[in-house]
């Protein structure tokens, strides 16, 4: 498999740069270069605060920002953003930054041990027909010391023939001078130091003429990242403020699916015409209800079918085409005559300072909906407002960030303030990723109104 540096798998979302982060009125001022990368798995997303104001805004895990601020000495801070209010995770600090420097400011380590790796570049600007420049970077605090090798594509299935190109590379370090590499196709690989058996293959990727990227190893968070002999890392590939991301070739894709048509029979999953899934009753979810309990499959465009069970004549049918990496959730929603498939990205990183809960609305029954959350100490909605309103059928929210703690969910219709659907007593935890499905009234024992809990809700 060939692939762009920039091709991945994963873009990182754009980040809001809030503030012009200077500080003279000069029209020709003289400007510094200054990049923020969050690299810490498990953190929420953050704002950066330069002298006590907000530069960059809502910035996730993978992502970076480029700012060029006039030369001079600025406070420098980090806030998480969490449920309730904002938190310092990182200084405040000082620092002075000069003309023709590039300073790397990358925040690393889980979010109880987060802190600021910095690195300079004193020739930021880079230029060539011929030659792509690299500095390379171990920010994965799950793994060891490593070995990286890099190779010509296709090569390198013997490591225990070749020499690593970095041996012994720590957590926190980063290559102190820049690689100058030909332009051309590489194969990135990734031991154990001393050890020949890698725990992290690119396959082949390419490195363009001019191009210059800051590649890191960070903690894998991607689809499948719990199946056995998972990569524990991936690599992400910043140039300039964007963000790629390369999986280890061989993690793959993750698909599960959800039965949510009440009056369609069991049905069976064929990808790419094979059989793949079996007999999937209304309300479950195949292969697994658990987080990342996914069925891997190559990235790629794919042939998902939804029959019922025993037949090949789908009622369902779309291609996809799947990241490696990334996990999919197909729902089967509506009623058999107007059955059609839901397939909706998943998130599988746990935010340790937050519970992460996303709602799906299933239910042709119900109408449009709103959604109360309310603490599990409340007898009945009484005065709150809803979470979430006029939420109509087939609607999915984004991850929304909770406050860990004991929940009453009340699902109404639109305006009504009267429960259709009631689940009390929930449990929600920081760290932990949750997934509620409203869905129809079906077939005894799943007669009335209901729920579909996976990811968190079920343990392994």
């Amino acid at each position: 498999m060939t692939s762009k540096y920039a091709l991945p798998i994963v873009v990182a979302s754009s980040i809001v740069l809030a503030g012009c982060f200077d500080g003279s009125s000069s029209s020709s001022p003289v400007t510094s270069q200054v990049r923020v990368i969050h690299a810490s798995p498990d953190a929420p997303p953050v704002n950066i605060l330069v002298n006590g104001e907000a530069a960059v805004e809502s910035a996730d895990f993978k992502e970076a920002a480029l700012l060029t601020p006039e030369v001079g000495d600025y406070e420098i801070a980090v806030e998480g953003i969490i449920p309730g209010g904002n938190a310092t995770v990182i200084g405040p600090a000082d620092f002075s930054f000069e003309a023709g420097t590039r300073y790397n400011i990358v925040a690393i380590g889980p979010v109880n041990e987060i802190s600021p790796l910095v690195f300079l570049e004193d020739e930021p600007d880079f230029s060539s027909g011929s030659d792509a420049r690299l500095l390379i970077g171990h920010l994965a605090p799950n793994a060891p010391n490593v070995d990286i090798y890099v190779t010509a594509a296709g090569e390198g299935n013997d490591l225990s023939a070749e020499d690593p190109l970095l041996p012994d590379v720590s957590y926190e370090t980063v290559t102190e001078d820049p690689l100058i590499v030909p332009a051309g196709d590489y194969r990135i690989q990734v031991t154990a130091t001393g050890d020949s058996d890698p725990v992290f293959d690119s396959g082949d990727v390419t490195l363009p003429a001019g191009a210059d990227l800051f590649i890191g190893a960070v903690q894998n968070t991607g689809a499948n990242f719990s199946a056995d002999g998972a990569s524990p890392i991936s690599l992400i590939v910043v140039d300039g403020a964007e963000v790629s991301e390369i999986y280890d070739a061989n993690q793959g894709a993750g698909v599960r699916v959800v039965h949510a048509s009440a009056d369609a029979p069991n049905v069976d999953v064929l990808v790419d015409e094979a059989l793949a899934l079996e007999d999937i009753a209304f309300g479950d979810v195949s292969p697994e209800f658990f987080l990342d309990g996914y069925a891997a499959l190559p990235a790629g465009e794919t042939l998902l079918e939804v029959a019922a069970t025993g037949t090949t004549d789908p009622v369902i049918e779309t291609v996809e085409d799947l990241a490696n990496g990334q996990g999919y959730s197909v729902l089967a929603v509506g009623l058999l005559d107007n059955i059609e498939g839901l397939v909706e990205a998943d998130e599988v990183r746990s935010i340790a300072t937050q519970a992460s809960l996303r709602i799906i609305h299933a239910s042709t029954q119900a109408g449009n909906v709103d959604v109360y959350l309310v603490p599990g100490s409340q007898d009945g909605i009484g005065n709150s407002e809803p979470t979430l309103e006029d939420v109509p059928f087939k609607a999915v929210t984004d991850y929304l960030p909770v406050a860990e703690g004991t929940y009453n969910v009340y699902i109404t219709p639109a305006g009504s303030g009267t429960p259709a659907i009631t689940a009390e007593a929930v449990e929600l935890s920081n760290g932990q990723i949750y997934t509620v499905v409203a869905r129809d009234a079906g077939m005894e024992p799943l007669d009335e109104l209901g729920l579909i809990l996976f990811d968190d809700f079920v343990s392994p």
